[in-house]
């Protein structure tokens, strides 16, 4: 959640550069909508079935604090033709990047095409 809120206090340099940030959560659809009224300017997907985070293979089996499976905090950055431009896989599911550093990615990976 620190991650999110840094992402939410840094909401107006995102949209400067004309970038949306997308938070996909593998909790119940009741906890994406807590998660969604917490950081409004945020978009919350709740996957729940684990679709996406399969499909991007960011789901880390028996890391969780008591042996569960959970998704790693994996930031993709996508441009406006859907084509992946940079890509950070954590080594572990405590690693995340600072707001900063997800805005430099943008300014070096979507800078306008």
């Amino acid at each position: 959640m620190i991650e999110l809120g840094q992402l939410e206090a840094h909401y107006d340099e995102f949209a400067k550069r004309h970038t949306r940030v997308v938070a996909v959560s593998v909790d119940g659809l009741d906890d994406s909508k807590k998660t969604k009224q917490d950081f409004p300017h945020l978009v919350i997907v709740a996957d729940t079935d684990h679709k996406l985070v399969d499909a991007v293979e960011v789901l880390h089996a028996g890391a969780g604090e008591h042996g569960e499976d959970v998704a790693a905090p994996t930031t993709i950055l996508v441009d406006k033709h859907g084509v992946v431009r940079a890509l950070f896989r954590p080594t572990n599911v405590g690693s995340r990047l600072s707001a900063s550093e997800v805005l430099a990615m943008v300014d070096r990976d979507l800078a306008v095409r």
